[in-house]
């Protein structure tokens, strides 16, 4: 492939992060959040850690596994609208399922349904930028991926805060499937325009030696290329912070802030527009830049950014301060998703790419469960054990701002791709 891809058609193979956006981030925090207050008050970080790390644990299993069936598919759909079809119907039941359950372990079941139902779709939809955008434009593909993860963020967390605080919460998930299956639609005719009658794709563009023979295990990925090794490390680091930073905020705001429940959930939407303005400006910049300059530097950055972006959160009391730093984690994040992404698009081998990026998946979704696990272990536990509101958050977020210094770290020690060379990066 050697013609570069109208705009239009960038987006369009781009489209599913915004609809996996809005669904994840309706669910959580303002959802699960309720759910979790209705039916577990005085366990609720617990809960909200424990449930939502054992779905990560699914999507950590699910995709890698999915990615390599999908590279191995053939039929008249080709290989990866399938997975869309099936993976959205199942995420979509289970965002009702978690509203409507009566109990903890059947909104449990849900969460699980819905990452293995979300899962099942992202990762042969994430080998659309390999197998179908030429190298010199997978920087501007990862950066409309972000745009659009960021849109979903924004929409869902704004959308869904607003809707549960008025006690619509039906209306909330019922958005986020609508969103799904929209996306599907028009990702899967842009996806359809290049599928053979057999369902066979055109040969990608490069295939570097370690693309040779069967698709290897993680432990095979990680010991046969330092470079996806040391990627996988900084973006699971980075996932961590993150995602112990984001998964307890509501209730940070309530507990150590002193919000109702009501205003926290209007609050973490608000906070979530401020973050994602900051990403969305960045997005496509940060893309093109990467084409242009190359990833590390902007990885780098955007690690030592995002650290700075907690320290505020640790000592800021007032809404002002708050914005402020979801501003620099906007910055930080926008930044990190563009180049990131670009980065390990380079990185996989081009014949087995929906098994890497499933297997990259595991840094995401691994990185998420410990972030998670570690606020269930953490914060509930060291509140008691102190008797504070607030001792076990301000553990758990001086934790997360040491794992964003670490990323930062991390990605020093990437060797240079040999694909950035090849292009002038």
């Amino acid at each position: 492939m050697t013609t570069r891809l109208p705009w239009y058609r960038l987006a369009g193979l781009t489209l599913f992060a915004l609809a996996f956006g809005i669904g994840a981030n309706s669910l959580e925090p303002a959802v699960l959040g309720q759910r979790f207050l209705e039916l577990a008050p005085e366990r609720k970080n617990t809960a909200l850690g424990l449930t939502t790390a054992a779905g990560l644990l699914v999507a950590t299993l699910v995709q890698p596994v999915v990615g390599g069936f999908s590279d191995r598919t053939a039929g008249r759909l080709g290989r990866r609208i399938p997975y869309f079809i099936a993976g959205s119907a199942l995420a979509s039941a289970a965002l009702f399922g978690v509203a409507l359950a009566p109990t903890l372990l059947l909104v449990a079941v849900g969460v699980l349904a819905f990452q293995f139902g979300s899962n099942t779709a992202q990762g042969p939809w994430q080998a659309l930028i390999p197998d179908q955008v030429p190298v010199s434009q997978r920087g501007t593909a990862a950066g409309l991926k972000s745009l659009f993860e960021v849109l979903g963020f924004v929409v869902g967390r704004a959308l869904s805060g607003y809707l549960v605080a008025e006690g619509r919460a039906l209306v909330a998930v019922a958005s986020a499937a609508a969103a799904l299956f929209g996306a599907l639609l028009l990702t899967g005719l842009v996806a359809r325009r290049d599928i053979t009658p057999t369902g066979a794709r055109p040969a990608p563009p490069f295939t570097p030696p370690a693309s040779a023979g069967q698709a290897p295990g993680l432990r095979a990925a990680l010991t046969s290329n330092p470079s996806f090794a040391w990627w996988f490390v900084q973006r699971a680091l980075f996932w961590c912070g993150l995602l112990a930073l984001n998964t307890f905020m509501l209730y940070y705001l309530m507990d150590v802030v002193g919000m109702e429940f009501a205003q926290a959930s209007r609050f973490v939407g608000q906070l979530s527009l401020v973050l994602g303005v900051g990403v969305l400006v960045l997005s496509l910049p940060a893309g093109r830049l990467a084409d242009r300059l190359g990833r590390r530097p902007l990885v780098l950055a955007a690690g030592l950014l995002a650290a700075a972006g907690t320290g505020l959160i640790l000592v800021a009391r007032s809404e002002a301060l708050l914005f402020l730093a979801g501003a620099m984690l906007g910055v930080a994040v926008g930044a990190w998703q563009s180049a990131n992404w670009a980065l390990i698009t380079d990185i996989v081998p081009a014949a087995h790419a929906a098994r890497y990026l499933g297997l990259a998946n595991i840094a995401t979704a691994g990185g998420s469960l410990v972030g998670r696990s570690a606020g269930a272990l953490l914060v509930d536990p060291l509140n008691r054990l102190a008797d504070s509101q607030s001792v076990g958050y301000l553990a758990l977020y001086s934790l997360t701002l040491v794992m964003f210094l670490l990323s930062a770290w991390a990605v020093r020690r990437i060797p240079s791709p040999q694909r950035e060379a090849a292009i002038g990066v």
